[in-house]
C-alpha cells in the first residue's frame, strides 16, 4: 500500500533530521513528504536522509531563507487495468 509507504519514510526522516515530518495530499491524488533541517545540514546524517529520499518517486532540497528542505513525493496508486 502506497500510503505505508509514505508514513514509512515520514516517519525515518524525523528520526534522521530531528524535525517533524509534514505529509500532504497533492491534487493528483499522491503525497508530499516534507522535513526542515534544524541547524547546520552537515550535522544530521546525510546517508540516512538520500537512503529514505530514494524510496520516493520524486524527491530534492529546497533552501529558501537560510532554511533547508528536503522533499519527496510519491505518485497516486495506478488503477488495475
Amino acid at each position: 500500500m502506497r500510503s505505508t509507504r509514505v508514513f514509512d519514510l515520514a516517519s525515518g526522516l524525523a528520526a534522521a533530521t530531528g524535525a517533524e515530518a509534514r505529509i500532504s495530499r497533492l491534487p493528483d491524488g499522491g503525497y508530499r513528504v516534507e522535513a526542515e533541517l534544524s541547524g547546520d545540514p552537515a550535522t544530521h546524517d546525510h546517508r540516512a536522509v538520500l537512503d529514505l529520499l530514494g524510496r520516493a518517486d520524486r524527491y530534492g532540497h529546497r533552501y529558501r531563507a537560510r532554511t533547508h528542505t528536503v522533499w519527496a513525493e510519491f505518485d497516486p496508486p495506478q488503477e488495475p487495468s
